[in-house]
């Protein structure tokens, strides 16, 4: 179909899009070529357009379009792309349109023949003859059998009437819908009970209404057959509603509704990676609970080459394991990735992925780690299986290698094998099968991923095998990245507060002699989900304090356990690590006073002496009672007898208690001594009190 034939329908420019060419002619998107009518003319042309060129062969290029001015001149501003209606403007019976060519082509060729012929007469014989030997049009003579002179005639005659429409000649009830006899109460008893999600089978609709008749509750006058046949008939007219609603929303998206159409030509190896989780068809060795188990498999694949990068086998879809097959496919690559395509899953929707480091607290978030490293993040839309390319990928391995595992458990329930089966003795006897463990597992997987799906051919890159495209991409210089960068950067970081018994995360306990200088002071810790026995500690400044070790539980009562040396040595060695610490502490703290008190020594200077003598103020008190000037000698010997402690022993006889103050002066000696008389100050000043 060439520009010339298409007549235009309007006067204005027409655009196009252009997304490649090949040999000189344009493939046009709708199956539309762009055409022009230069205004005040009649002459038609072929828009001109100017092409881009291609980068690469098999990546298509989009050509913008631009619009002539009356001059033949390009205009820059931009004019949506022009629909056209091809809806024909009469109901035409295509279907049938190979019967009404026969048709058109018999009534062609009899008026050849009558017009050619001496006599009609003979010639309507020899056609009659003709057609009903199958040796004239033998085709249509299959289609309508032997026919008399008088049908072939009327044939003619609506043919040259009908201006020689060959669909006139068609049956008028070819392409009617003819509706069954079913009245209106019947079809809305019938989709009332039919449209939920009960599964609610035909017949059984069927039979509840004519119950319903019997009993004079609804009038069903149709048969039986009739009724079943319009519910088909209902069903094949209503498929989105009939899905809708008995199978519900999931069902339609995936099976009724289109999915987006992406060309996977326009990514490069390393643009984007696609995550998700695939719970294994078959039993595995468990080798923590010693039982055999269904285990799930996290996969990373590359959207461009749909080449698995890497993986890691969990018990569930934790953040701990998927955070090992992305390090794993890292180091597989050997670079970063532009951007992630994840699951909706609980676990892909984890902070730990895609939260920004710095527009949250660590004392209650934690870092994503994508961002860190420069990676973008984008979630698949819920319970949407076609919007990820890695759901195609888990059904072809679930076909080409889990059916081949002796301990396969069948896709569904509906396909679990026979040795599942009840009371089926003979095969489980003769199919026993033994579950593989985590490591056998891996290494089959990663046998069937590299060398039969990474060698077959894959539709989805033009035929080409995965694992050639993934492995002659170039690394990007700017995104490549080591190991030991790597290593850190993965490491998940949270704010803890260091205690007495070390730092608490996920239910253990972590320590190290560095972290009693640290004692009730925030840290961050840094972390590897898959590696538990050590943690490392920073501070709020990033600066690392130590690598602390995972500490272990010990015996209650050790007594108990007089045959076990391994929980006695354990005991032992952290008691005298404690003990240690203990000391190290006390010397330390011992040293700081010394050294303290040393540099006070030679820092301070002594206080003066005539600084340390009261001025006579602050603890100076005079008596409130002055005492009586007349009665010194009683206030003296009160005072006496309230210094003096009373001591119970025998009296003795005290000749000379003050020799210092006898008097020497008496010549007789048969005289008693005589005390010299003494001043109130001198009295207090014998007995201490200055």
């Amino acid at each position: 179909m060439s520009a010339d034939n298409l007549e235009p329908k309007q006067s204005v420019f027409d655009s196009v899009e252009i997304t490649s060419y090949q040999s000189d002619h344009y493939i046009v998107r709708d199956r539309i070529l762009s055409r022009q009518q230069i205004v005040g003319s009649t002459e038609k042309k072929l828009f001109p357009i100017e092409l881009e060129a291609t980068k690469t062969a098999q990546k298509k290029t989009k050509i913008e379009s631009k619009h002539l001015d009356t001059d033949g001149h390009f205009e820059n501003e931009d004019v949506k792309t022009v629909f056209i209606d091809m809806v024909p403007s009469e109901k035409l019976p295509y279907t049938h349109d190979k019967e009404a060519r026969l048709f058109g082509a018999f009534c062609s060729e009899v008026l050849n023949r009558l017009e050619l012929c001496d006599s009609r007469v003979d010639e309507w014989k020899h056609i009659v003859d003709g057609f009903n030997s199958g040796g004239f049009m033998p085709e249509l003579f299959k289609i309508k059998g032997k026919r008399s002179e008088r049908c072939l005639r009327l044939w003619l005659e609506n043919y040259t009437q009908s201006n020689f429409d060959m669909y006139a000649l068609l049956h008028k009830r070819k392409n009617e819908i003819r509706g069954r006899k079913v009245t209106i109460a019947e079809q809305n008893y019938l989709l009332n009970l039919l449209l939920t999600p009960k599964q609610v089978k035909i017949g059984s609709a069927i039979s509840l209404l004519k119950r319903m008749d019997a009993l004079k509750l609804v009038e069903s006058p149709s048969s039986t057959k009739t009724l079943k046949r319009w519910i088909i008939d209902w069903r094949a007219n209503h498929p989105a509603e009939w899905a809708q609603a008995t199978k519900g929303s999931k069902y339609v998206a995936e099976h009724i509704v289109k999915s987006i159409m992406r060309d996977a030509n326009l990514l490069s190896v390393g643009n984007v990676w696609v995550a998700d989780g695939h719970t294994l068809a078959f039993d595995i060795y468990n080798p923590v609970t010693g039982k055999t188990q269904r285990m799930t498999l996290i996969l990373i694949i590359d959207w461009a080459s749909r080449y698995p990068v890497g993986a890691a086998l969990a018990v569930t879809e934790d953040s701990q394991h998927i955070c090992a097959a992305f390090r794993n496919g890292f180091l597989n690559w050997g670079a970063l990735l532009e951007y992630v395509y994840l699951d909706n899953g609980k676990a892909f929707r984890s902070k730990l992925f895609n939260e920004k480091w710095e527009d949250h607290d660590l004392s209650v978030e934690l870092g994503g780690i994508f961002p860190r490293l420069g990676i973008g993040v984008s979630f698949a839309q819920k319970y949407n299986a076609r919007s990820k390319i890695i759901e195609r990928f888990f059904l072809t391995m679930q076909e080409q290698f889990e059916r081949f595992i002796s301990t396969f458990r069948g896709a569904s329930v509906a396909d679990k094998p026979a040795t599942l089966m009840r009371n089926e003795v003979w095969a489980k006897k003769l199919y026993e099968g033994t579950a593989p463990t985590v490591e056998e597992t891996m290494q089959m997987i990663t046998f069937y991923i590299r060398h039969i799906y990474g060698e077959t051919p894959h539709s989805g890159i033009g035929n080409r095998k995965p694992y050639e495209v993934f492995s002659q991409a170039a690394l990007p210089e700017e995104r490549i990245i080591t190991a030991d960068k790597l290593n850190f950067l993965m490491l998940s970081a949270e704010r803890k507060r260091v205690r007495s018994e070390g730092i608490r995360l996920n239910h253990m306990l972590y320590w190290h002699d560095a972290l009693v200088d640290h004692i009730g002071k925030p840290v961050v810790i840094r972390y590897d989900h898959a590696d538990a026995r050590w943690i490392l500690i920073f501070t709020q400044q990033d600066q690392f304090i130590c690598q602390a070790e995972l500490r272990r539980a010990q015996h209650p009562f050790i007594h108990l356990v007089k045959d076990d040396p391994i929980a006695h040595k354990e005991l032992s060695r952290e008691y005298n690590q404690i003990k240690k610490l203990q000391r190290k502490t006390e010397q330390k703290t011992k040293q700081i006073v010394k050294q303290t008190q040393e540099a006070v020594d030679r820092l301070v200077k002594p206080i003066p002496v005539q600084l340390l003598e009261p001025d006579g103020k602050l603890f100076n008190k005079t008596p409130m009672i002055a005492a009586p000037i007349d009665n010194l000698d009683i206030v003296a010997s009160h005072v006496y007898e309230q210094i003096v402690p009373r001591v119970e022993e025998p009296p003795r006889i005290i000749t000379n208690p003050f020799p210092q103050y006898v008097d020497n002066s008496l010549d007789n000696e048969d005289d008693e001594p005589v005390l010299k008389q003494k001043t109130f100050a001198e009295m207090m000043k014998i007995v201490g009190i200055k």
